[in-house]
């Protein structure tokens, strides 16, 4: 059985949502739709919180690809936090990292998010 947790908040003008268990197939879909729940109701300032990631295969690379993808075209940005080691493999091998920024705690991802959306303020 396949399962993906998801929990919202939202921290300053971040919204954190953690991702716990497997994000594959079976759950991709699942968290497409949370995330584009909690950034119309939030704001487009994304930090998925890996902590909890067990797993992620390709249709879960696809969506955080779409994500980042979505929140951009809404003015905002994605970061990742946390991942364990297997998961930024994964995203080191397809080359996210590049597009995404990654982080090693959510703190860290929360400052430089904060950080980037009062750049953008001024800029």
């Amino acid at each position: 059985m396949h399962r993906l947790g998801l929990n919202t908040r939202v921290d300053n003008h971040s919204v954190i949502i953690e991702v716990e268990g497997d994000l594959d197939i079976a759950t991709a879909g699942d968290l497409q739709e949370h995330v584009l729940s909690a950034v119309d109701e939030h704001g487009p300032w994304l930090i998925l919180d890996l902590t909890s990631l067990d797993f992620m295969d390709s249709s879960g690379l696809n969506v955080v690809i779409n994500i980042y993808r979505s929140v951009k075209e809404r003015g905002g940005s994605l970061a990742l936090a946390a991942p364990n080691e297997r998961v930024t493999k994964v995203v080191r091998l397809v080359g996210l990292h590049r597009q995404v920024a990654v982080h090693r705690t959510v703190p860290a991802a929360v400052n430089a998010m904060e950080a980037l959306e009062a750049q953008k303020e001024v800029g």
